[in-house]
């Protein structure tokens, strides 16, 4: 991860404006459907782990169904103690339980072989070929990772023009998050073992759209 993300996701973006930043532009909803789809598609039994990388405030867990989850084992990580505070009061909230581990993806110490790695919206903040590395590395079952796609034209990860909240505002001046290419990804984990089973889109603010592959270690 680049310093200046690094800053933005440890010191700058609170969980206040980060949660309703997400709603706002219809995000938050979007990659929780994702989430429950991914996790319905990868038809894990009973008891499995699902670890969850990038797993930030939990707002996933405010807008799915807690029996998504319930018959699972957790595990939630993130690099930042704030947003993981706030993700385990919502996790209980729920009456689930999960492991809510500190981590830092590109040099995890997550518990490898897990039934399902899901990351949404992470590998845009960090090294993307450190990212899938780390993925692979930890030898899941199945992987699901959500992405944004942008319209034709717009390349920015935060919609130039758009009203933003003060400490959004001052992350998109200090880091520079980067879209992740679909046909790139697809091919990368692929050269590490995972083929893309399951495809399926999400439409959000502004033209664009969240996409989520789940990969499978092949054949």
């Amino acid at each position: 991860m680049e310093p200046g993300l690094r800053r933005c996701w440890t010191e700058i973006v609170t969980a206040d404006d980060y949660d309703a930043h997400m709603a706002s532009i219809g995000q938050a909803q979007a990659a929780a459907e994702l989430t429950g789809r991914l996790i319905e598609l990868a038809s894990l039994a009973a008891g499995s782990r699902i670890t969850i990388a990038g797993a930030g405030t939990g707002q996933m867990f405010d807008l799915l169904d807690p029996a998504v989850f319930r018959p699972y084992r957790l595990t939630c990580a993130d690099l930042n103690p704030v947003f993981l505070a706030r993700l385990g009061s919502r996790v209980a909230a729920r009456g689930l339980d999960a492991e809510i581990v500190m981590d830092d993806i590109e040099e995890t110490a997550l518990k490898p072989e897990p039934g399902l790695l899901l990351a949404a919206l992470l590998l845009e903040h960090i090294d993307q070929r450190r990212g899938v590395e780390a993925f692979a590395g930890l030898r899941p079952r199945a992987c699901g990772i959500i992405f944004q796609e942008n319209p034709p034209g717009m390349t920015a990860a935060v919609t130039p023009g758009r009203r933003l909240l003060p400490s959004i505002a001052r992350a998109v001046e200090v880091g520079h998050a980067q879209l992740v290419p679909s046909e790139d990804l697809v091919q990368t984990m692929a050269a590490r073992g995972y083929v893309c089973r399951e495809r399926a889109v999400r439409e959000v603010a502004d033209g664009k759209r969240l996409i989520g592959l789940l990969f499978v270690t092949c054949p």
